[in-house]
């Protein structure tokens, strides 16, 4: 037999990875490349099983609902189920909350998912508020433009009435400030934050109340939430 060229030794192996059997030699690069000690906040790829469309129409449209009501939020985030047993809920930054489908089953009434979605959207916008400092929080509102009329000017025959005068002095005592060296104020009560957007929702507040039990059976769970979320860097941390 005649010796086969380099060439012809290739074919075989070439079939064999177009087939899937053999892997190619290529290194391979890491899913998170650039991470590393104190570079904890590059997103994660994880995978986990979808819900049924049952649970996850249920909760997608209870979202919907809430954020609809409750546009003073500013935020319109997805409404994720994942498909697990175990009750978690959590949220990432102000894009998503995700709940399980073992959660969503817990929840008997309607009223009662609404309840534990609000009280992850007030968690949520508590976070967003204590990131966003007190300068955000507490505004200085500036003085609207001065515009004087009439007898505000004055003249030769006669001195102005002070009437704008009076009305800026009012105005200035009513605007919120802080003090140069007053502690920043705190975030708002993510409690409060959730029963208010319940309340907006159409439900009554003491589904809250009802809830809290399966509120600390998902706080026992922090498996998929140690997997899609990441914290922050030092300098978005309150």
């Amino acid at each position: 037999m005649g010796r086969q060229s380099r060439g012809e030794n290739r074919w075989p192996w070439l079939a064999l990875m177009i087939m899937g059997c053999v892997a190619p030699e290529t290194p391979l690069v890491p899913d998170r490349p650039f991470d590393g000690p104190g570079r904890t906040f590059l997103p994660r790829r994880s995978h986990f099983a979808p819900a049924t469309t049952e649970a996850a129409a249920r909760v997608d449209t209870i979202g919907r609902q809430i954020i609809a009501a409750n546009p003073q939020t500013g935020v319109r985030p997805l409404f994720r189920t994942i498909g697990a047993p175990q009750p978690e809920l959590f949220h990432q930054g102000t894009s998503e909350i995700l709940i399980t489908e073992g959660l969503v089953r817990l929840c008997k009434t309607d009223a009662e998912l609404a309840a534990l979605l609000c009280h992850e959207l007030g968690r949520m916008i508590s976070e967003r508020e204590a990131l966003a400092g007190p300068k955000t929080r507490v505004p200085d509102q500036p003085a609207p433009f001065d515009l004087r009329i009439g007898n505000d000017n004055g003249g030769i025959q006669r001195p102005a009435d002070q009437t704008d005068l009076a009305e800026r002095w009012k105005l200035e005592k009513s605007r919120p400030r802080l003090a140069p060296n007053a502690p920043p104020p705190p975030p708002p009560d993510p409690e409060r934050l959730a029963r208010d957007y319940l309340v907006k929702a159409g439900y009554a507040e003491s589904e809250l109340d009802a809830v809290k039990p399966l509120l600390a059976a998902a706080a026992a769970n922090h498996a998929f939430e140690k997997q899609l979320t990441t914290p922050a860097p030092p300098w978005m941390r309150p």
